[in-house]
């Protein structure tokens, strides 16, 4: 694949995207009640501190992806074998994804359609984007975010005028004290959508300016943080905790309820538009991850990988599930028990064995020198 360079707001935007995708769809912190908004913004944190871990391995190794310096700190064969384990993590994640984008399609314009002809456009969609290369990738995620955030603009307005939020929904805060808000966290929060950044990994040898992507980054994660926390605050002070429970689709079922005047109503179509985006560059970038990753490893040509890669997701997607309430149910026991091994242990198995590595690169440098100063000294 050509070499391609990303800006930093280039990268900003992708991360900003990625997070909102399918976290705006379903109940990012439900499990929290209504202190769901809190538990988002601790679990913001707790990500944010993960991507810290992913920066320094790709400060450690800047040029290279995951998957080759799996194998430097790892060794040959249990490096190739996580580098395999992350490309089907990210497979199955990229399925999940694209049934998520399917199913609010289906719910909410083309209810006749079947879904495996939504699925199939969009998984398209995206290896057409892809095969044209993640810098173009990137570049269009800048200007759909000028996009999203004018018609969030848009919404946000139309529910404040429209009176219909009651801040005492939210109240008393904390009021079953800080241990729902904790397990929330644990459970679902730090991990979704933030710890999926671990993706970003795969993109970051492609950043022109290193520490500007990693700022940029952070900074990514503070405002999608901000925006997730606003969203399930404002759709608990209208609908209510319970109504937010066991709404599909909360969001949705909120900003159907906006109008202002009886003339500006039906504003939910504008947030399919910005969930669609969303769920786009969310498979997006699973997508990316795991083909690059296959590439790498069996050095195969990336563009060669795209579209077979393309049919496994399509026949994951409408694999993995039966219904949606069954797909919610895997979703989140895969959410608690397998992705904490990719989002948290590996990486952490890495860092440590990265700090051993500098460590030893050190020493070695040290005693080559010392080697050196010896040869030049006189018997």
């Amino acid at each position: 694949m050509d070499k391609t360079r990303i800006s930093s707001l280039q990268f900003f935007s992708l991360m900003v995207l990625f997070q909102m995708g399918t976290a705006l769809v379903v109940n990012v912190g439900i499990l929290a009640g209504r202190d769901a908004w809190l538990a988002i913004l601790v679990g913001m944190a707790a990500g944010s501190l993960l991507f810290a871990v992913y920066a320094n391995l790709n400060k450690l190794f800047p040029d290279m992806q995951p998957t080759s310096y799996c194998k430097v700190l790892l060794g040959k064969y249990l490096g190739t074998a996580v580098g395999i384990a992350y490309v089907v993590f990210f497979l199955h994640k990229a399925s999940r994804d694209l049934m998520d984008g399917g199913l609010l399609v289906l719910a909410s314009a083309l209810k006749e359609t079947p879904l495996m002809i939504i699925n199939l456009l969009m998984i398209l969609t995206v290896a057409y984007a892809l095969h044209k290369g993640v810098e173009v990738l990137a570049r269009t995620a800048f200007i759909f975010l000028i996009v999203v955030m004018v018609i969030g603009a848009f919404i946000v307005l139309v529910v404040f005028f429209s009176d219909i939020m009651n801040l005492n929904r939210l109240r008393p805060i904390l009021g079953g004290g800080v241990r729902d808000v904790f397990v929330s966290v644990y459970r679902q929060n730090y991990q979704f959508p933030f710890a999926e950044v671990i993706c970003f990994v795969t993109v970051m040898p492609s950043l022109s300016n290193k520490k500007g992507g990693v700022k940029a980054g952070y900074l990514a994660i503070l405002l999608s943080g901000l925006i997730l926390s606003g969203a399930i605050a404002s759709t608990i002070a209208v609908l209510g905790v319970d109504i937010t429970e066991r709404s599909v689709f909360p969001l949705l079922t909120m900003i159907g309820k906006a109008s202002i005047a009886d003339f500006i109503q039906r504003t939910d179509i504008l947030v399919v538009m910005i969930l669609i985006i969303g769920v786009f560059f969310k498979i997006s970038l699973f997508y990316y991850a795991a083909v690059i990753g296959m590439s790498d490893i069996f050095k195969i040509p990336y563009r060669k990988l795209l579209y077979p890669v393309a049919v496994v997701i399509l026949l994951f997607s409408l694999m993995i599930s039966r219904s949606f309430s069954d797909h919610l149910t895997k979703g989140g026991e895969v959410l608690y028990r397998v992705d904490p091994v990719f989002f948290v242990v590996i990486p952490l198995i890495l860092f440590l064995a990265g700090f051993v590595y500098k460590f030893r690169l050190k020493r070695q440098g040290r005693s080559g020198a010392q080697s050196r100063e010896d040869d030049r000294s006189p018997n």
